[in-house]
C-alpha cells in the first residue's frame, strides 16, 4: 500500500475538521434542528456550526431540509454518503474508550470550551 493517496488524504483532512464527527454523530439518529445539533456539539458557536454544516452539505454528507411550515423550519439530515460513515464513526468511539483516559479527555474538553 503506497503511504500517499490523494483520496485519503482529502478525506482525512474533512472530516478531521473540528466539530465534523460530533455533527456526523448527532445526526445518526434522525433529522435534527439547527439548535439541536449546537446541544449535541456543546461549545460550538453558531458561525462555526454554520461553517461546518454548509460544508457537509457542499460535500453530500447532509441535506438542508426547509419544512413549509409556519414558523419555516429548517432541519438537517445525513444523505446516503453521510450515513455511510456510521461505522467509521463508532469504531473511532470504540478506540476512544479503550484508548483516551477520560481524565484527558475531560482536561482537553474543558481547555477547549475555555477558549470558545
Amino acid at each position: 500500500m503506497s503511504s500517499y493517496c490523494p483520496r485519503y488524504q482529502y478525506a482525512a483532512t474533512f472530516l478531521g475538521r473540528r466539530w465534523a464527527f460530533t455533527i456526523l454523530r448527532a445526526l445518526f439518529s434522525g433529522h435534527r434542528r439547527f439548535s439541536e445539533i449546537r446541544s449535541a456539539a456543546a461549545g460550538v458557536t453558531d458561525r462555526v456550526l454554520t461553517e461546518r454544516l454548509r460544508e457537509m452539505e457542499t460535500e453530500g454528507l447532509i441535506e438542508r431540509c426547509v419544512c413549509d411550515t409556519s414558523p419555516v423550519r429548517v432541519e438537517y439530515r445525513l444523505t446516503t454518503k453521510g450515513a455511510a460513515l456510521r461505522a467509521t464513526v463508532e469504531a473511532l468511539q470504540e478506540w476512544a474508550d479503550t484508548w483516551v483516559p477520560l481524565e484527558t479527555a475531560i482536561q482537553a474538553c474543558g481547555e477547549e470550551h475555555a477558549k470558545s
